[in-house]
């Protein structure tokens, strides 16, 4: 015999938020932190601009070498956050009139604040480009738009 249940579907809604503001002091650590919530960053991280236009701190007693890298033009990055707000099927907030049931979950992914460069930080050295991963990876922005790009008009349609 086979039961049959019915679940509410999760539903991911991005909004934005009109309260949002440009971060412009961002920084990528090298390391993961077991809280979430307030802290005194201010206080405890204070990275020092050195004369070659990189960074320098201190996290936990270990030393932190850090590079701005600014996203690729007419893109932003934004801060999230993830919440689940629960509401009646049918409810214009949730916009979820095709659910065939009584209550449906919906994750709500709103932006915090947007930034167009960030600091990232590694032990000891510097990121470079060839061996950082987040820094590599916005190279392949660029190799993707030239992939994708209209070559029509570099075409010689003189061929015989």
């Amino acid at each position: 015999m086979t039961t049959a249940t019915t679940k509410a579907c999760d539903l991911v809604n991005l909004k934005g938020n009109d309260e949002a503001q440009t971060v412009d002091c961002l920084h990528l650590l090298p390391c993961a932190v077991k809280y979430s919530g307030p802290a005194s960053t201010s206080t405890y991280f204070l990275p020092q601009q050195q004369p070659n236009l990189t960074y320098e701190a201190t996290f936990r007693g270990r030393q932190l070498l850090g590079r701005k890298v600014h996203l690729p033009e007419n893109y932003t990055g934004h801060i999230v956050v993830d919440s689940v707000a629960t509401g009646e099927a049918g409810d214009s907030a949730f916009e979820s009139e095709a659910l065939d049931v009584p209550a449906a979950e919906q994750r709500v992914i709103s932006s915090a604040g947007s930034f167009d460069s960030l600091t990232v930080w590694e032990h000891d050295r510097l990121p470079i480009e060839d061996d950082d991963e987040f820094i590599s990876t916005l190279e392949w922005i660029s190799v993707a738009a030239s992939i994708h790009a209209d070559c029509s008009d570099n075409i010689d349609e003189t061929v015989e």
